[in-house]
């Protein structure tokens, strides 16, 4: 198609038959790239109250369809790199993001840390280095807790602004963990947002009876202090909670992202917000459920 035929076409979005419609949006959406940018003008120069809605509903979908295709072949890649899989949820977030702003500033704090390993630290070395890093060197701080908000738990948010909230700051020690090669995982823990460091052989000499493979835990929400197995249990205990720590599961890095999802979610349907992001949901937590099996 010609411009001239495109933008004909791209009128017929005014015509208040639905049949119409639906005859226009599907042709659309079967070559979405090149109407994007068409479509894009369209709606911000229109002054058609009906084309407006039916245009911003098309660059709805024309983005949602990138988004799941970018995601099923994110997930299914052979080694998925957190912050990429963490860039993408922020896009379906917020498609005005500036993603290589956000990528470039990670990726600033990655290297603020590695260049201060070397061999002979040990992994606690490591994880403290990691806290002092963010809590002492780039003063990053909590979000207040009496006031919380949906766009507290962006990650745009927690390293353009440096505060968080738990999910977050849990989400970017996975990020650095992963980056520098040291096994940090989030633990299945209901309501607390711990980290394990991970090493089966060392765990099975630490410990005589049965292990998860978790040598210590950490909290990166109290700026990474190192947690005492008694003190989560009685955390498991006062919330009665019958499993022990070591039965507790480490979870891997696309299933802390598909759950870091549904807390955005949880976070928006409790504010009673409505939204593009609410609307598609289900169609993302599906494509996670899917291919994380």
């Amino acid at each position: 198609m010609n411009k001239n035929e495109i933008i004909s076409l791209l009128k017929l979005l005014e015509d208040p038959d639905e049949k119409v419609f639906e005859l226009i949006k599907t042709k659309i959406l079967a070559d979405a790239e090149m109407f994007k940018v068409y479509l894009d003008n369209f709606h911000a120069l229109s002054v058609n109250e009906l084309a407006i809605e039916r245009s911003e509903l098309l660059i709805e979908e024309i983005f949602l369809l990138y988004f799941k295709k970018q995601l099923k072949k994110y997930i299914n890649s052979n080694k998925p790199n957190l912050l990429e899989g963490v860039l993408l949820l922020e896009e379906y977030f917020n498609r005005e993001i500036d993603v290589n702003y956000l990528k470039k500033e990670t990726t600033k704090i990655i290297q603020s840390i590695w260049i201060e390993l070397n061999d002979q630290l040990t992994g606690i070395e490591k994880v403290k280095l990691i806290g002092k890093t963010l809590f002492e060197q780039l003063k990053f701080r909590k979000y207040p807790v009496s006031s919380f908000k949906p766009e507290y738990l962006s990650f745009f948010n927690c390293i353009a602004e440096k505060k968080y909230v738990a999910p977050n700051i849990s989400l970017l020690y996975c990020i650095i963990a992963q980056e520098i090669e040291l096994p940090l995982y989030p633990v299945a823990l209901p309501g607390l947002f711990i980290l394990s460091y991970v090493d089966p052989e060392l765990a099975d000499v630490v410990f005589e009876e049965k292990n998860n493979g978790a040598v210590f835990y950490i909290n990166p929400f109290d700026k990474g202090e190192f947690i005492n197995h008694q003190i989560v249990e009685n955390y498991l205990e006062e919330r009665k909670i019958k499993k022990k720590l070591q039965d507790f599961e480490n979870m891997t890095y696309l299933n802390y992202l598909s759950f870091f999802f549904d807390i955005r979610i949880l976070a928006l349907k409790h504010k009673n917000l409505n939204g593009f992001e609410l609307k598609y949901a289900n169609q993302i937590k599906e494509i996670f459920k899917e291919n994380l099996l």
